[in-house]
């Protein structure tokens, strides 16, 4: 019993001193929000400017992890591919041209002229198989799938051996870093090999 009580004390040292300096600890009431890797305690009462300081801080934080984020993949370089070497003005694709070869100050169109993270992006490397396939091979329905090809010509499906990846980050975060030619190919990586890139 004494050592539950000195628990909750130490837990209840640690609050107060989270607490201090801000508005919390006078608080009436207090509303939690919590997922599996952050916790949010907020005034469960707020007047306009306190709901949007609150606003702000948060907007704050996910445009700083978002930073972390985008610097662990970095920007989208045709992912290794080798351009034509075309001139700029001569390429129908000037835009990725211009990115690509140096010539443009903005990476802004390089995720879209990347063909292995605009398939990322759209879907269109996915491997689809209908659910009574799936059964009859005793593949859990929403199991990440891969293919190859064997000797014979034929293609093969099996569940993947690392069932994370990109396709688990919110679209909306994927757009976001899109928009931004973030790596997406290198997310993707990072994802399934479960690379620690915050706090490291």
């Amino acid at each position: 019993m004494k050592k539950n009580q000195n628990k909750e004390m130490q837990e209840k040292d640690i609050l107060g001193k989270l607490l201090e300096g801000t508005s919390l600890g006078a608080a009436e009431e207090l509303d939690v929000a919590a997922s599996a890797s952050v916790c949010v305690i907020h005034k469960g009462q707020m007047t306009v400017l306190e709901l949007t300081a609150v606003i702000d801080t948060l907007s704050n934080l996910a445009s700083d992890l978002t930073v972390v984020l985008a610097q662990a993949c970095g920007f989208c370089d045709n992912c290794g591919q080798e351009h034509g070497g075309e001139d700029c003005e001569e390429s129908e694709c000037s835009e990725a041209c211009a990115f690509l070869n140096g010539c443009k100050d903005s990476p802004a169109e390089g995720v879209m002229h990347c063909e292995l993270c605009q398939g990322l992006l759209d879907g269109s490397g996915d491997i689809r198989v209908p659910d009574y396939l799936l059964e009859e091979a005793g593949i859990p329905k929403g199991a990440k799938l891969e293919a190859f090809s064997d000797d014979e010509g034929e293609i093969v499906v099996v569940a993947a051996d690392v069932q994370q990846d990109i396709t688990d980050v919110p679209p909306a975060i994927v757009a976001i870093l899109a928009k931004s030619s973030v790596c997406l190919a290198e997310l993707d990586e990072l994802i399934m090999r479960e690379e620690i890139v915050y706090g490291k």
